[in-house]
Order: C-alpha cells, then structure tokens, then sequence
C-alpha cells in the first residue's frame, strides 16, 4: 500500500505541478536576405555543410534587408519600404503585408522573441520598433549604440544583440527596455558584417561582401570558426535567421482536465493512507 501510494502521490503532483510541457528541437537550416536591386533574393542553407537549399524571389518588397523564420513562415523587410511581408516557403504562397509601420520609409533586420517581432528602423535612427505578429506597436525602442542604419538584430536568452552600424563589426547587448546590458558583446573578424542569428547555442553574423561566408561565436560572444555557403550565385547578404519556433521552445498547456484528475489521484492516495491508519489503530488496541 505505501508504495501505491506514493505513485498516487508522485503521478498527481507531477499533473498538479507541471502545467506546461515544453518541446525543444535542433536547428539544421539558416535563412538569409539579401540586398538587391529589385525584389529581395531569400536564400535557406544547410548549417552543417553551408550548401544551398533553396532560394525565393520575394514577391513583395524592393531591396532585402530582415529576415524571421517562424515555422514554415518567412517574415521579411526591405530598405525601402516600411512594412513587414509574410511568405509561407512550404507551399510558396505570398501572405502579404503583416503591418506597416507609419511614417517609415525603409526597415533594417528584424527579431522575435516568440510573441513579438523586434524591427529595426532603416531612415537613420536607432529606433527598434516591438510589434505584435497582428500588427500592434506594444514599444518603441531606442538602442543607445546604435549609429544609424543598423543591420544586425537578434533576440537571444532574454536579450536583444545589435550591430552598431551599418556594415559594422561590433554588436552590443540590451535588455528587452533598449538598456545597454554590454558593449562589444561579439566583435566580428570581418569589416562589413551585418545579420546575426541565434540557433540557442552558437552565434553567427554574416558578411555583405563576403561571398557568403558567416562568422561563428559562442554564446558568450567568442568567435569560434566560420561557414561557407555554397552553390549560390548570387549573394549580399544583409541579414539570417533559423527557425525560431525550434530555437524558442514552445510551451504547450495541458488540458484543463488533467490537473483535476491529479487531485483526484491525491485525493485516493490520501483516503488510502487513511484507511490504512485506522486499520494499525485497530490491530494495535
């Protein structure tokens, strides 16, 4: 009986306590767009062995600037518009303008923090304007080294990851307020970097003229190696992403049912323990 207990015990608050369960998954694919002369060039490669995959003509936007993978969805931006376009790449179906953003006439790269998309301005500022996937400004943000036409922004761990030019090869930390957390977080061997993605353990920033080549970092900021990209021909890249629907776990509820049925099981084990006392009680008199 006590070990049936216990069971009952252990299986009712594992139910009553755990009311999320999360799913994590590695990432095997990095996407990148890229800057042009007419509608952007997105490219998806193999982040073990930099071969191409798959490449999209957009069929929005003029210029390619930010890129976000959520699922089998692209979010993207442009040097000369102001809003943000959505295209599924599993059944290549153009979803539109996601929201544009008022008084903008050019967004850099872009992030997500899985609820939010965090998109970088492109007329100069160092505003990072936060916005819900339906299109809601919930914050702008004012990232403080940032010196104008920033391309690089990523979300990692809690924190925002920037470049601090365009075409530079510093990136500083901000907390999800704009505040500077640390200055030089990652500094990139090469002179024009610009896009930076997180795949939840190594960095890597890419390099406009590098051909396609991205540099490698830990999650402390140490450049560790770099990834050549094969196959294209073409490339500017201006900005990567890989999937953040696997980079940011998903917390999925349980049924509303369920932790009820654990109080029930607490409940039983509870009315066993019970009878199992009276009946010692009884013995023992």
């Amino acid at each position: 009986m006590k070990s049936l207990l216990h069971l009952f015990t252990a299986s009712a608050l594992s139910i009553i306590c755990g009311s999320t369960i999360s799913h994590a998954a590695s990432v095997n694919t990095i996407w990148v767009d890229n800057a042009t002369n007419g509608p952007p060039i997105i490219q998806e490669y193999n982040l073990t062995t930099g071969a191409l995959l798959d490449q999209i003509t957009a069929p929005q936007g003029n210029n390619g600037r930010g890129i976000v993978q959520i699922g089998d969805d692209l979010y993207y931006t442009s040097a000369n518009t102001g809003s943000v376009f959505e295209y599924n790449y599993v059944t290549n179906t153009d979803l539109g303008t996601v929201f544009t953003i008022p008084g903008s006439s050019g967004l850099s790269t872009i992030a997500y923090d899985g609820h939010s998309l965090y998109v970088g301005d492109y007329t100069g500022t160092n505003a990072v304007y936060k916005y819900s996937l339906g299109g809601t400004l919930q914050q702008t943000l004012h990232l403080a080294n940032c010196t104008g036409f920033c391309d690089g922004l990523e979300y990692a761990n809690g924190s925002l990851i920037e470049n601090r030019s365009d075409g530079g090869n510093v990136y500083d930390k901000y907390d999800l307020s704009g505040n500077l957390i640390q200055s030089d977080f990652i500094t990139s061997p090469t002179g024009s970097s610009t896009g930076i993605a997180f795949d939840g353990t190594h960095f890597y920033t890419d390099d406009v003229f590098s051909g396609g080549s991205v540099q490698i970092f830990d999650v402390n900021g140490n450049h560790t190696g770099q990834l050549a990209f094969t196959g294209q021909n073409y490339y500017l890249g201006e900005d990567l992403s890989v999937n953040y629907s696997v980079v940011i776990p998903s917390t999925v509820p349980l049924p509303p049912a369920l932790p009820m049925f654990g109080a029930a099981l607490l409940g039983l084990g509870a009315v066993g323990y019970g009878v199992k006392r009276k009946a010692k009680a009884a013995s023992i008199a």
